[in-house]
């Protein structure tokens, strides 16, 4: 079996620009991978970040990321043919339930659009809701599930308002047996919220600042439950979820210093 924390140096095979801020890299698939699951990228010089899978397909890894900070400029500018360092898969990954509702927030949908597709591919019914800033958030616009329901800040996508009006509006005349969801924190903790209300289980997937992937440094180890991200997570139930104590508080920075 293949040393996830070993580093392979692979070239970027392809590069697809959503918008000026958005883009999804291919390298070659050289491991198994499952939805949930990230790779840390690192960038000869720069630095190294974890990167959501966004899919799977023609034997290549689809890594979509959207520029924030220094790295993801970076990583943003880079061309096919450039070299990358990949570490992984880490991380834990999503059940593969029937009659689940997925629930994306912006660069969310990343990985969510591999659980969807991997849930499609088993046969197993699913629904899309997917809330965004602005119609130019919205990646693979040409490629969403059939009946995805959108929903946007500004109201030039769908409904104007956030994914969690969706969400509230859909629970009041449906159960289905599970929520995935990935986004932004806040809206993860209103999706965990919303969910307990209807008696809906959740899982869903956070991010932390993470160094090793596996579970040595302690870099992403959460408030109160002692949880390591990279290892028990990044999918979390409501049974880890109700132990930690930092959710919704700012990040960590390198140093270990939580963010202003």
């Amino acid at each position: 079996m293949p040393d996830p924390a070993r580093l392979r140096s692979q070239p970027i095979t392809q590069i697809v620009m959503h918008s000026p801020t958005l883009a999804s890299l291919y390298v070659a698939q050289t491991f198994d991978v499952a939805p949930g699951q990230f790779v840390n990228v690192w960038l000869p010089g720069v630095d190294e970040k974890p990167i959501s899978i966004s899919a799977v397909r023609d034997g290549q890894l689809e890594l979509s990321v959207k520029a924030i900070g220094p790295f993801t400029q970076r990583l943003m500018a880079a061309k096919a043919g450039d070299w990358l360092g990949i570490r992984g898969p880490f991380g834990n990954r999503f059940s593969t339930q029937e009659n689940a509702l997925l629930v994306a927030g912006g660069i969310g949908w990343a990985p969510l659009r591999f659980l969807e597709q991997t849930l499609r591919a088993l046969g197993l019914g699913s629904r899309v809701l997917l809330g965004v800033r602005t119609r130019q958030e919205l990646i693979f616009p040409d490629e969403l599930p059939l009946g995805t329901e959108l929903a946007s800040d500004d109201g030039s996508l769908g409904r104007l308002g956030l994914v969690t009006d969706l969400l509230q509006a859909r629970l009041e005349h449906e159960r289905p047996r599970v929520i995935y969801g990935a986004g932004p924190e806040p809206m993860l903790l209103a999706v965990r919220s919303i969910a307990k209300t209807f008696g809906v289980p959740v899982e869903l997937t956070f991010e932390r600042y993470m160094k090793c992937g596996f579970g040595i440094c302690g870099q992403c180890c959460m408030d109160g439950s002692g949880l390591r991200l990279c290892v028990e997570g990044p999918v979390l139930g409501e049974a880890q979820l109700q132990e930690i104590t930092e959710l919704g508080l700012a990040h960590r920075t390198a140093s270990g210093r939580r963010s202003p």
